[in-house]
């Protein structure tokens, strides 16, 4: 496995036990990965993807046309819904006890790990997070899906 470096896309919470802190399109509160474009130019994520197995990085794709804004925000639901819609829903779940999420590259750049991030357990209605104050060090604490992290 290839790990690519400078991704203008990273990820940026995640949340495994979401039982009243958000709810997806269908009503449902499931789990969550959320992905931030640190650039200043719209993403296309056609061709990328997520997973939660190091051995399957093509676990669910991006639909084609699926597009992060300049220095925007795009929730996927990780509660294998997915072909739902509205939303994006990916193919697997979340453990709250912890587990390992990648976003890897497109097939013609040998799904190259763009980012990754391991996490232990988080409580109930709790994100793991990249800090606001430095992207390096993740923390747990209260969610904010869409917004900067505190």
């Amino acid at each position: 496995v290839t790990t690519a470096s400078n991704s203008p896309v990273i990820i940026s919470e995640v949340m495994a036990s979401n039982t009243s802190t958000l709810a997806d399109p269908q009503g449902e509160f499931d789990d969550w990965i959320e992905l931030h474009n640190v650039t200043d130019h719209d993403v296309d994520l056609t061709g990328r993807h997520l997973s939660d197995e190091p051995n399957n990085p093509r676990k669910w794709a991006f639909p084609s046309g699926t597009v992060i804004p300049a220095n925007g925000y795009l929730l996927v639901w990780a509660d294998e819904d997915g072909l739902a819609t509205p939303g994006l829903h990916a193919s697997f779940k979340l453990s709250a006890s912890g587990e390992d999420v990648f976003l890897t590259d497109t097939d013609a750049n040998n799904n190259a790990i763009l980012d990754q991030v391991s996490f232990g357990e988080i409580p109930t209605d709790l994100s793991y997070q990249r800090s606001g104050d430095n992207a390096d060090v993740w923390v747990v604490g209260p969610p904010s899906p869409g917004l900067a992290n505190p």
